[in-house]
């Protein structure tokens, strides 16, 4: 069952048929702009919208799934947030940016559960966007081929993974036959999902987590279990402890898939769906299963939880919070919801009278769904992440489960205990959308290559616009915002390299503008003391450079040795395997999977990050505003260069 080509049959009629009708033509510059950043593209929504209401123009913008949160929320503190807000917190800070949904007609189109489990203090702020089912994603061609037992039990699970690994069936180049997305949400609830047969399925667990909200639970003592699974397979080679290492990419789970590489995978229907469309083998999901003789359980989540900017309910805003609350009221239809899971492929809609259009339940968990075997993680997502981060620093062995599970605990009593040192000030927004440090030279691209040249001392510094996730803003800076805007651990190295290595390197830098899913890779490279030109990318064609020149111009002396600051991460520290490393294996001092070349020599290495370099250059001009505007050393020449 491909829910893209399901889907795909009936848009026109059940999304926009009946819409065309009431359409009127209206001016662009008539229109009401109302602005949501999602993390991915919401085409059929918008057009749905659009089409519904002309007056309307609902623009997207893309963010990453694994800062949105943060980057909303420091948004909305600093008077940049969107007319609609997303977030996948029920709770947290960002309530305070909400306008009051209570007295709106269609909240009452809701599931009762699930409204309860979000409203502040009997105040409806939220309205839940569909939910992901999550399970154990299998090659049903694969398993049959070779005689291989679907598992009933997690014990089976493990024998099943066994014979596949010793048979060699479904195993990839390091011998692995499972995997897992990797970041810290996707593996905390892969934890938790272990545990739901046997303990958050029966009356111990609903009271645990009910304890858990009025802060008198704990993990530690009770909820170590949850990571016997994980840690077995990881102990038998059929998971790779790299996935969970902080400093790596996550592991590409539909391409290894799709592919047959690996027989099976932890995610969700979505990941099915692309893991689908890619291949010519047969998939299906399995629920999670017991060794208690427990029924077995899905595992289900809103994608997302969306309300209004506090900000519109000004007198002056009347209009676009009026524009607003019609959006929210379309999402919270038939139309609406179908239209964001095809967009979005969601699979279970917590409208009250809601009925599927779509069959997009896969055959594996349809009975525990009849059945009522469907567990709602409603654990805050700013904990889910903090606990996902915790396990994963057990499963690839920097820390303890003991200590793990008691920064959980302190975690849980008192919240983040995030630093909020005053470090400078900026004379003006430094903004991170839509990707654009991923695509173009930008202000805070600039400022950190700019601040990794200076402090390292190198000819120039190249910095990957995957290590910068959020803005910077006017006046202020705190220590809490350069951790938001450079979060990854990679330490910063100098290399020397020839002329050659400089423009392979920004070749690679360029060849992921456009990819699956339409989000750019995040290889591209901001730079200080070199400038660049590439060609416009094409879905057939990747972007090429047309010509790498010094500052003044002058071409680089192919006879010259740089030296030039880059991340270990992209010098291999982390290995080259499932795309860690961004393919700059032209930079390779490390890694043991690829070749070394013979032309680069590691001249130094440093312990700064780019979070510690951007707060030692604001520090070190502390007398003066930290000004960074555009100059033109990354241009992009439009059409045949």
């Amino acid at each position: 069952m491909n829910i893209k080509k399901l889907l795909c049959l009936i848009t026109a009629s059940v999304f926009f048929g009946s819409c065309s009708s009431r359409k009127t033509e209206i001016k662009n510059d008539e229109k009401t702009v109302v602005t949501m950043i999602y993390t991915g593209e919401l085409p059929n929504l918008e057009e749905l919208v659009e089409n519904t209401y002309s007056d309307i123009d609902l623009q997207i913008e893309t963010n990453a799934p694994s800062t949105i949160d943060g980057e909303i929320e420091r948004r909305l503190r600093n008077g940049h947030g969107t007319d609609i807000v997303t977030s996948t917190l029920a709770t947290g800070d960002i309530l305070n940016y909400l306008a009051d949904l209570s007295a709106d007609d269609y909240i009452s189109a809701y599931q009762s559960g699930i409204m309860h489990k979000t409203a502040n203090d009997g105040t409806n702020l939220l309205i839940p966007l569909p939910a992901q089912y999550y399970g154990y994603i299998y090659n049903k061609t694969l398993m049959e081929q070779n005689g291989l037992e679907i598992p009933e039990t997690r014990e089976e699970l493990l024998e099943v993974l066994e014979e596949s690994k010793k048979k060699n069936i479904g195993t990839d180049e390091n011998g692995n036959n499972f995997v897992v997305d990797g970041t810290p949400a996707v593996t905390a609830v892969f934890a938790l999902s272990t545990q739901i047969p046997d303990f958050f399925g029966l009356a111990e667990g609903i009271s645990w987590l009910s304890d858990m909200k009025n802060g008198q639970a704990t993990f530690s003592g009770l909820l170590e279990p949850c990571l016997d699974l994980p840690l077995e397979m990881v102990k038998k080679e059929y998971l790779n402890f790299l996935q969970f290492e902080a400093f790596t990419n996550s592991t590409p789970v539909h391409e290894k898939m799709a592919s047959g590489e690996v027989l099976m995978a932890f995610d969700s229907v979505k990941i099915l769906d692309r893991i689908r469309q890619k291949s010519d083998y047969e998939f299906d999901m399995l629920p999670m299963l017991s060794d208690e003789g427990n029924p077995s359980w899905t595992v289900s989540s809103p994608t997302a939880f969306i309300g209004i900017n506090s900000e519109l309910t000004k007198d002056e805003n009347k209009t676009k919070l009026d524009a607003c609350r019609r959006v929210l009221s379309l999402i919270s239809t038939p139309d609406g919801q179908n239209a964001f899971m095809l967009d979005n492929g969601a699979s279970y809609s917590y409208l009250v009278d809601y009925s599927p259009v779509f069959d997009i339940v896969p055959d594996g968990i349809e009975s525990c769904i009849e059945d009522g075997y469907n567990y709602n993680i409603s654990i805050s997502t700013d904990f889910i992440r903090y606990f996902g981060n915790r396990c994963n620093a057990v499963l690839c062995g920097q820390t303890e489960i003991s200590e793990a599970f008691e920064a959980v605990d302190e975690f849980m009593k008192n919240g983040s205990q995030e630093t909020s040192a005053l470090i400078g000030t900026l004379n003006h927004d430094m903004i991170v959308e839509n990707y654009n440090v991923r695509q173009q030279e930008t202000e805070i691209g600039d400022l950190i290559a700019d601040a990794a040249r200076e402090v390292t001392g190198a000819d120039i510094a190249v910095v990957n616009g995957g290590s910068i996730r959020a803005s910077l803003y006017k006046g202020d800076v705190y220590s809490y915002d350069l951790d938001a805007v450079c979060p990854y651990p990679n330490n910063v190295i100098v290399l020397e390299v020839s002329a050659e290595v400089i423009r392979d390197m920004l070749t690679n830098s360029v060849s992921r503008l456009i990819q699956d899913g339409n989000i750019p890779g995040g290889r591209f490279l901001n730079v200080s003391g070199i400038r660049y030109s590439f060609t416009e990318p094409t879905p057939e064609k990747p972007s090429e450079i047309v010509e790498v020149t010094l500052p003044d111009g002058s071409p680089l002396d192919e006879n010259k040795k740089y030296t030039i600051a880059v991340t270990d991460y992209m010098a291999g520290k982390g290995s080259y395997i499932d795309n860690n490393g961004d393919g700059y294996t032209m930079l390779n001092v490390y890694s043991d999977d690829v070749p070394k070349p013979e032309n680069i020599k590691l001249i130094r290495e440093t312990d700064y990050t780019f979070r510690s370099i951007l707060e030692d250059f604001i520090v070190n001009h502390n007398d003066e505003e930290i000004v960074s505007q555009t100059d033109g050393r990354i241009t992009m020449v439009m059409g045949d260069a």
